[in-house]
């Protein structure tokens, strides 16, 4: 009797035993392999909003910056062509503008004003570039930063002085419009030649902002000229 008992310990696990283990190991195996594949997505996945956001934030904060530092005064356009100080239908971009304020931490003899532009390319990432010289136009002198990208919309509107908001500027003019210079324009540097910068500017009261990113959603901005 004994015997048979011991036998009986020893006898180890059925296939049945077997195969019903393995199935539970598996089973716990693809449970840890989607759980841990689940939290690198959603890691992933809050690395690329947080990366969306912070272009944006930055974008949004830059805009607000150029276009509070507006000043009155046209550049070279295409073709040697006098160009507004603020263009909304530019050549390759959304807006460009004559902006002032530019540092000059290192104390290089330039301009204090810049030309700067901001675009959406067809790879969808917001653009801003900017001239090293106000009236070079020069490709190869022409410096381009990218703030954010997977960006589906880019859309500005500018305010007239009746309230009414514009796709476009400088507005058409009519009978009875005048140009309104900015109070805070700095003055401005001598004439290029070819082009008339001694001509005041009419000037948006206020611009609105919009950017739709495909991971945010779409964030506006409206920002006082003056």
């Amino acid at each position: 009797m004994r015997a048979c008992a011991h036998a009986e310990r020893g006898r180890g696990f059925t296939l049945i035993e077997a195969m019903v283990a393995m199935a539970i190991f598996a089973f716990i195996g693809v449970a840890a392999y989607s759980l841990l594949s689940s939290t690198g997505r959603l890691k992933e996945s809050g690395e690329v909003r947080f990366r969306a956001l912070s272009g944006l934030q930055l974008g949004m904060r830059q805009i607000e910056e150029d276009f509070s530092q507006f000043a009155g005064r046209p550049v070279n356009g295409p073709g040697a062509k006098p160009a507004s100080a603020l263009d909304a239908s530019p050549e390759d971009a959304v807006v460009a503008l004559t902006r002032a304020g530019w540092r000059n931490p290192l104390g290089v003899q330039r301009s204090g004003l810049q030309r700067v532009e901001w675009a959406l390319d067809e790879d969808g990432r917001l653009l801003r570039r900017y001239r090293k010289d106000l009236d070079d136009l020069d490709p190869d002198e022409t410096v381009e930063r990218v703030f954010v990208e997977a960006v589906e919309s880019f859309e500005l509107r500018y305010m007239d002085e009746k309230g009414q908001w514009l796709e476009e500027w400088p507005p058409e003019s009519g009978p009875g419009t005048a140009a309104s210079a900015s109070p805070a324009s700095p003055a401005s540097p001598a004439s290029p030649a070819g082009t008339d910068i001694g001509e005041e500017q009419q000037v948006p009261v206020a611009v609105e902002v919009r950017i739709k990113q495909s991971q945010i959603g779409e964030v506006f901005r409206v920002i006082p000229l003056r």
